[in-house]
């Protein structure tokens, strides 16, 4: 039996909780403790080190009067073990995949992940292929307008005093167009490029979001994933943020051209996507 690591690498707002949630419906997957482990992100992404920051603090909170059984404090010093040495992550996973014989599947599902490179991803596959296991990159693209304005009202929601929610929205929008936690993760033709470099064209799992939601698709993944097929629940989105107007269309546009190179790079890289039918945004463009 085929024992596979999924490593999702976004992107963000590109429906990557719900595939996490539908891969929980199926017997033939173990999840552990998270959805996001933030191991490699934190170690080699200088805009990702708050999350390196919060994981050293959380175990020395934790960790400063442990007590037997404390699941928190266990889980707290496991993460930090993972980035202190990444042959624990590697165990971890695998130790998972043989928790029960009828896993065929494990995953860490970390959107940021896309922002990392070429020798990252090449040790992740060494490390997982020295214990015969095989990794599966899943990355998920969405229209680059329609996924910074999610973003956008993400943060608006969640943070109260986020300048999201303070600015006017379609100029905030232009205002995020060259920020990396924006920009980075809307480089799609980055992060296949360095895909492409470590796996092959039939090692990865490419999707759209505007596809998703199709029991073709699901059942496409579930084959590349070695597990059975189970009936989603496509009523169901997590983190949705709702829209209560829509951009005007010269921010549309503005959005658009700036991301140029993204959407001639997908269009070319995948020429059997309908790219202008999945995304609108691309007939500024393209």
């Amino acid at each position: 039996m085929t024992k596979t690591f999924l490593l999702g690498v976004g992107c963000q707002k590109g429906g990557t909780t719900w595939l996490y949630d539908y891969l929980t419906t199926s017997p033939e997957f173990t999840h552990g403790y998270r959805k996001e482990y933030h191991v490699f992100d934190a170690l080699d992404l200088p805009s990702e080190k708050h999350a390196r920051d919060r994981m050293v603090a959380r175990a020395h909170e934790r960790l400063a009067h442990p007590e037997p059984g404390d699941r928190r404090a266990a889980t707290a010093a496991h993460r930090l073990s993972m980035l202190l040495d990444p042959q624990f992550y590697f165990d971890y996973f695998t130790g998972l995949l043989h928790r029960r014989p009828t896993t065929r599947l494990v995953a860490d599902v970390t959107p940021s992940y896309g922002m990392l490179g070429a020798e990252r991803f090449a040790s992740i596959r060494t490390g997982f292929a020295r214990r015969e296991v095989t990794t599966l990159p899943v990355f998920l693209m969405r229209d680059p307008v329609e996924r910074i304005w999610s973003q956008v009202r993400m943060h608006a929601r969640i943070y109260k005093n986020h300048a999201a929610g303070k600015t006017d929205s379609a100029a905030f929008v232009l205002q995020q167009l060259d920020r990396p936690a924006y920009a980075r993760r809307t480089a799609y033709d980055e992060t296949i490029r360095t895909l492409d470099s470590v796996f092959g064209p039939d090692e990865i799992y490419y999707g759209f979001y505007e596809q998703l939601f199709t029991e073709t698709e699901v059942r496409r993944l579930c084959d590349m994933a070695g597990i059975d097929f189970v009936t989603p629940g496509f009523e169901q989105r997590v983190h949705f943020s709702p829209k209560t107007s829509d951009l005007p269309e010269e921010t549309v546009q503005a959005v658009a051209e700036h991301y140029r190179d993204v959407y001639v790079a997908v269009a070319e890289r995948f020429p059997d996507v309908p790219i202008a039918e999945l995304w609108p945004s691309s007939r500024f463009v393209l």
